[in-house]
């Protein structure tokens, strides 16, 4: 049982959260040099399309959180929990990457891959806030027991 109802807002974060994620791997897949930092560089493509299963499982998850949430299903904080878990881990390992393979100092330079390590930022930012935030909201939501 929850403790009250879910932000509609929320719900919709969750939501445009899952879509730009999908959004984002048919334009990596199927639309060259367009959201890729480094599309000649064989390592990172190979590293990048790691993240696909991941990301899709993800999605699914926070689909499926923001539709339990709105029907006041308790489903719904497990699989808010699921997401935002996934969400951060996600955001530790490209960051990670980023960090050991020195892709974020691109952002201080002219080069093309700037743009692309930019939107990269973004992306590692909101999964450790979105995922956190995901993570800390669902749980207050939920109602114990004991009542408390």
């Amino acid at each position: 049982m929850l403790k009250k109802d879910a932000s509609k807002t929320f719900v919709v974060l969750q939501i445009v959260v899952g879509v730009l994620t999908v959004a984002y791997w048919i334009f990596f897949l199927f639309v060259p040099d367009s959201v890729q930092s480094f599309p000649k560089s064989h390592s990172y493509m190979v590293y990048e399309r790691s993240f696909v299963a991941a990301d899709m499982w993800m999605t699914l998850a926070f689909f499926l959180s923001g539709y339990y949430l709105l029907k006041k299903d308790v489903k719904g904080v497990l699989w808010g929990i699921i997401a935002g878990g996934t969400f951060v881990y996600l955001g530790f390992m490209d960051s990670l990457y980023n960090l050991e393979n020195g892709k974020y100092a691109f952002i201080f330079s002219s080069n093309p891959s700037q743009v692309g390590m930019i939107m990269e930022l973004v992306i590692n930012l909101a999964s450790f806030i979105f995922g956190a935030v995901t993570i800390l909201y669902v749980w207050g939501l939920f109602k114990t027991d004991s009542g408390k």
